[in-house]
C-alpha cells in the first residue's frame, strides 16, 4: 500500500474513533442525572399482597395435642375475648435431632388436617383472622440444639421433606381462607439457601393465594436475601433490653429506641411491612435480659416485670406505619398448663400482662388507614391435596 492510501485509511480510522467516542460520551451524559447528582438506587419491589397498618392484633395458640376432644375451642374463645382480631395457629412437624434428614408429622401431637380445618373455621366464626404457622421441633435435641441450628446429613433429603410438609399446610390455608401463611420459623441455618427458599415459596404461591410471611429470629433478619419473594417480614422480639438492670417501663422504652430506628431503616430498603410473629416475655426476673430462655429462672416469677415489657413494646410500636401486626406469644394450650401470677411461662393469661395486651388491643390500636384490598383475600379455587417452643 502506497503512502497516500495509507494516510487516507488512517484519517478514516481517526474519524470513526472520534465519532464513536462522541456517541459514547453523549450516551453517558444522557444517563447521568442533572446537576451532577448521584443516580438513586432502584427501590425494592412492592409486596404482591398489601397489608395495612396494625391490621393483625393477635395471640398465638400452639396446637400440641392431636386428641379430638382437646379443648382448643375454649382457648380460641378466650383469645377472641381479649380484643384480639387475629389468632396464630402454630402446628408442629418434628425431626429427631439437628442432623436428621427426616421430618415427620406426629398425629398424637398435632391435630389431623380435618380437625385443623375445623379449628380455623371456628376461629373465623369468632371474628378472628387466621395466621397459620408450621414450625419444626426437635424430638431429642442434643446439647444446645434447636431448629435454628439444624444441619442434616443430607440437605436434599431434608428439603424434600420440608417442602412436602409446607405444601400440605399451604393447601389447608387455601381451603380455609387463612389470611396469612408462614413458610418457616427461625430456621437460621437454612436461610443461606436462597435458591431453595425461592423455589419453595414459588410452589406455595401455586397452592395458596393469600399473604406469605417468614418468621426470622430477632438477631438474624438482615442476612435473608429472599424477603422480596414474600408479602410480610416476620420477626421475633427477644432482645436483651436491660443488661441485667431492673426493667422499668422508662428504661425499656429507652432501650427500644435504637432497636426501632435500626429495624425501620432496614425495613425501608426491603419495602415489606413487618409483623412481629412472637411478642413475648416469660414471667421471670430475667425476662427483659433473656426473653428467649424460659428455662433460665423458673422459680422466680416477676409478673409486674413481664407486664412492663409488654407496656414498653406497645408504646414503642403501636401505630407505626411500617408494622402490619403483632402476635403475642402465647396463650394457654392445655388444661394442665399452669396459669396465673406464679406461672413462669410466656402465657399472659391471668397475669398483669394480660391487662396490658387487652388495653392496647381494644383501645389504642388505630384503625387501618385504608380498607384491605380484595386481593388480600384468598380464593377457594385451588385444588385439594390427596392426603390428609
Amino acid at each position: 500500500m502506497d503512502e497516500t492510501k495509507k494516510a487516507s485509511h488512517v484519517n478514516k480510522l481517526a474519524v470513526l474513533l472520534l465519532f464513536a467516542g462522541g456517541v459514547g460520551l453523549a450516551v453517558i451524559l444522557k444517563l447521568l442525572p442533572a446537576n451532577g447528582a448521584t443516580k438513586p438506587a432502584p427501590t425494592a419491589s412492592a409486596p404482591l399482597r398489601v397489608s395495612t397498618v396494625g391490621e393483625f392484633r393477635g395471640i398465638a395458640l400452639q396446637l400440641h395435642n392431636g386428641r379430638r376432644g382437646h379443648p382448643y375451642t375454649r382457648y380460641i374463645d378466650e383469645i377472641a375475648r381479649t380484643g384480639a382480631n387475629t389468632i396464630s395457629l402454630v402446628v408442629t412437624a418434628h425431626q429427631e435431632n439437628g442432623s436428621s434428614t427426616s421430618i415427620f408429622i406426629d398425629l398424637r401431637k398435632v391435630p389431623s388436617d380435618t380437625r385443623l380445618e375445623e379449628l380455623i373455621a371456628y376461629s373465623r366464626s369468632r371474628g378472628l383472622r387466621v395466621v397459620l404457622m408450621p414450625i419444626v421441633l426437635l424430638e431429642n435435641p442434643r446439647e444446645d440444639e434447636w431448629r435454628g441450628k439444624i444441619d442434616p446429613s443430607s440437605w436434599d433429603d431434608w428439603w424434600e421433606d420440608y417442602t412436602h410438609i409446607i405444601e400440605r399446610y399451604a393447601k389447608i390455608a387455601q381451603r380455609t381462607q387463612a389470611e396469612v401463611f408462614v413458610v418457616g420459623s427461625e430456621l437460621v441455618s437454612t436461610e443461606k439457601f436462597t435458591k431453595r427458599w425461592r423455589e419453595l415459596i414459588g410452589k406455595v404461591r401455586g397452592a395458596y393465594s393469600g399473604r406469605l410471611c417468614y418468621s426470622a429470629n430477632w438477631d438474624h433478619y438482615r442476612p435473608i436475601e429472599w424477603w422480596d419473594d414474600l408479602d410480610i417480614i416476620g420477626m421475633t422480639t427477644y432482645y436483651d433490653l436491660t443488661d441485667g438492670k431492673e426493667p422499668t417501663v422508662e428504661r425499656l422504652v429507652e432501650a427500644w429506641k435504637p432497636i426501632r430506628e435500626e429495624i425501620l431503616e432496614w425495613q425501608r430498603t426491603i419495602n415489606r411491612p413487618i409483623m412481629f410473629t412472637e411478642v413475648g416475655w416469660p414471667n421471670q426476673k430475667t425476662c427483659a435480659q433473656y426473653p428467649w430462655d424460659y428455662y433460665r429462672d423458673p422459680n422466680s416469677p416477676a409478673p409486674e416485670w413481664q407486664a412492663n415489657c409488654f407496656e414498653a413494646f406497645f408504646r414503642t410500636w403501636i401505630g407505626e406505619e411500617a408494622v402490619a401486626g403483632f402476635l403475642v406469644w402465647e396463650w394457654q394450650n392445655d388444661p394442665w398448663q399452669d396459669i396465673g401470677p406464679k406461672d413462669t411461662s410466656y402465657v399472659p393469661k391471668g397475669k398483669p400482662a394480660e391487662a396490658v395486651i387487652r388495653k392496647y388491643y381494644k383501645t389504642l390500636v388505630p384503625p387501618p388507614k385504608t380498607a384491605p384490598s380484595p386481593t388480600t383475600r384468598p380464593t377457594a379455587s385451588m385444588s385439594k391435596p390427596t392426603s390428609s417452643r
